[in-house]
């Protein structure tokens, strides 16, 4: 500590002078009314390495400054020894360059006394204060660090009192310096964890240092923050313990990335799960509630221009059903002000972070209905995405937080903006598969009518299995043509999938149709066909059939004509057991197709049994059946009902594709009555 000297030194107090100056810790310095030194404490003399022979009677700012610094030095302490100028130096502490006898340059502290009695001059302490500038420098540099700290750097007591709040801290929370300073750290905690501002304080009070430690902090305008805090002690240099500084590194937007990632792996696995649009756009906002919204909405843009048919998800019980409901009865207009109508015309996504503002709600409450879901709800923010695919514009994708201390930010577009541009895919596939449907379904009743025609004497049944929803269509085909003494009856299969596929199949059944007419044996038949596929274009126009013809002649006899081109042969069961009708090779392959034809008498109570490759290539290569495992089953089944034999062979080969159809399926039997 700085020695204070109330008293002048009088003369004739040598030993009283002498006993002071040696006792003092300081160095003490005796002038006289020239600024020469009369007295060189020991400690002067350890402090500035001069003894005090070499001392005595030397200017002191020549002894102890260096040499450059002279002159301003001299005019600080009063000039060319002016005492009366250096009496408004007493009592004044003055920092300034000193050196040491053996040159090294350091800073002095200088504390001048009042001046001595006539004749003499002022006494002067001196230390050495280097120590302390540098922690000074070292204070000021940490401080400029920590107010140009990007992270939110603050201290609190060991109360939890807050000491120090930085600029980035004002950023964060919302508070600044003068709101934060003086009030106990747990007004930065929302309720669920308060607890957690004890056991952090109880840590500190042990010396801890808390390092990464994740948590959730509440910020000035409610919103809630995700945040890595690392807290450490703060000591004094002699060990004592007063408080701790905190570093607090905002994290929520990489907990939302963290989150958008995991969410669109799991979304963009399940968006394609349905086909139907109306079942793919539920999908999504089931999928969006509660990881990234408490409501998600997706409104679609109606063919009268406005914005409705909307599909909802809502954390809240009931309210989804409201909002679809209030969607339905009052229709978003496209120009409006409402956030949809916006995003929609813009073209890009936006964010409101506060829907209570009363411009924004205004322009969001469609009636009064609505407005008191957004009440009861507690709507807080809002983030709408447009919904856009192959240059369509399909509607909008709004996410909503209620009540939940969290807002949207602008750094979660980017995220919400992708799983839009999904979801928009997503719906317009489904809406293509839609309309591919209903094209297959078209396409199919020319294939394979839903059930044979009715024929006289003779009982059918017909089951098809498609392989997935229809929409890339087999070329299984299959026709029962009534003629006036019997029918043709038909079963085929063309090369590929597909509409090409389906256009060779409708070719084949009609070309076969028109030919019936004008000839009467089936291998001429599919002869002809050979010759018509063989014409064509495609370079897969492949197909493989059976053309029976069942005939009843005067005496009412049945027979049957059977014949094969590539195709699994049909299954003739009789009372004696069954036998194939089969052979032949792929129509429009060769120029001259091999027909093989079979003839047999239909007794009643016979069955035939016809059926497409996909009923024996079911399943795994294991499962798979051959024509005799056909006759065999057949055979088997022959004493049940027609439908239910059907039905039989139907479950066999889904049960061996557990329930995964590969290929289409026809199974056609006809039983003579």
């Amino acid at each position: 500590m700085v020695s204070s000297v109330e008293e002048p030194l009088e003369q004739g107090s040598a030993a009283r002078a002498a006993g002071l100056v040696t006792s003092v810790l300081d160095a003490v310095i005796v002038l006289d009314e020239e600024m020469k030194v009369r007295e060189w404490s020991d400690a002067a003399g350890e402090l500035f390495g001069i003894g005090r022979a070499g001392a005595l009677g030397t200017d002191l700012v020549e002894l102890i400054v260096p040499a450059e610094l002279c002159p301003d030095v001299r005019e600080s302490l009063g000039g060319e020894g002016d005492a009366e100028e250096a009496v408004e130096l007493l009592g004044r502490r003055i920092e300034l360059p000193a050196r040491r006898g053996d040159g090294v340059n350091f800073h002095a502290e200088l504390t001048v006394i009042r001046a001595g009695a006539e004749g003499g001059g002022p006494t002067v302490f001196a230390r050495d204060v280097s120590h302390r500038l540098e922690a000074d420098r070292a204070r000021a540099h940490m401080e400029q660090v920590v107010a140009g700290s990007r992270d939110a750097v603050f201290s609190k007591d060991l109360q939890g009192i807050v000491m120090t709040w930085n600029p980035a801290a004002e950023r964060l929370y919302g508070y600044t310096a003068e709101e934060a300073i003086g009030r106990h750290v747990s007004f930065l905690k929302p309720e669920e964890v308060k607890r957690e501002a004890d056991e952090i304080l109880a840590s500190v009070r042990r010396g801890e240092h808390l390092e990464a430690h994740e948590t959730r902090h509440v910020r000035k305008d409610g919103a809630m923050i995700d945040l890595s805090l690392t807290t450490s002690p703060i000591a004094s240099d002699s060990g004592y313990l007063y408080g701790a500084s905190v570093i607090a590194r905002d994290i929520t937007g990489e907990r939302r990335r963290e989150q958008a990632r995991d969410f669109l792996i799991a979304a963009t696995r399940d968006l394609d799960a349905s086909l139907d649009p109306i079942e793919t756009a539920r999908n999504i906002v089931a999928k969006a509630v509660p990881e990234l919204a408490e409501l998600c909405i997706i409104d679609f843009l109606r063919d009268d221009g406005r914005l409705g048919d909307s599909v909802a998800a809502a954390a809240l019980p009931g309210a989804a059903e409201r909002l679809e409901r209030i969607r339905r009865e009052s229709p978003l207009e496209p120009d409006g002000d409402h956030p949809v109508a916006q995003v929609l015309r813009e073209g890009e996504p936006t964010i409101w972070r506060d829907l209570r503002e009363p411009t924004v709600a205004a322009a969001v409450a469609q009636t009064p209905e609505h407005r008191e879901l957004m009440e009861d709800a507690g709507y807080e923010s809002a983030a709408v995405v447009g919904l856009f695919a192959r240059g369509r514009k399909i509607g909008a994708l709004s996410f909503l937080h209620t009540d939940a201390g969290i807002r949207y930010e602008e750094a979660d577009l980017e995220f919400l903006g992708e799983l839009g541009e999904r979801a928009a895919l997503a719906l317009d596939n489904a809406r293509l598969y839609q309309e591919r449907d209903a094209i297959a379904r078209n396409l199919q009743r020319g294939l394979r009518p839903p059930r044979p025609v009715r024929v006289e004497g003779i009982e059918s049944a017909v089951v098809f299995e498609a392989a997935g929803r229809g929409i890339d269509i087999g070329g299984d085909l299959y026709d029962v043509m009534p003629t006036e003494d019997g029918c043709w009856v038909l079963i085929g299969d063309v090369a590929g999938k597909g509409s090409a596929a389906a256009g060779v199949s409708v070719a084949l059944r009609h070309a076969v149709r028109g030919l019936t007419r004008e000839v009467d044996e089936p291998e001429e038949v599919l002869v002809r066909v050979n010759e018509l596929l063989l014409e064509g274009t495609g370079l897969n126009d492949f197909a493989t059939a059976v053309l029976v013809r069942l005939r009843e002649d005067a005496s009412g006899h049945w027979t049957i004509a059977s014949a094969g081109a590539g195709h699994p042969p049909p299954v003739h069961v009789r009372k004696g057991g069954a036998r194939l009708l089969g052979g032949g090779t792929v129509l429009g392959a060769l120029n001259d197709a091999k027909v093989q034809r079979h003839d047999a008498a239909f007794e009643p109570g016979d069955t035939l049994v016809l059926c497409t490759d996909g009923w024996l290539e079911a399943g795994p290569p294991s499962e798979h059946r051959d024509p005799l495992d056909l006759a065999r089953l057949a055979e088997y089944l022959a004493p049940l009902a027609l439908e239910e034999m059907v039905a039989r062979l139907r479950g066999d080969a889904v049960s061996r594709s557990d329930g995964e159809l590969e290929d289409d399926i026809v199974l056609l039997a006809l039983r003579r009555v």
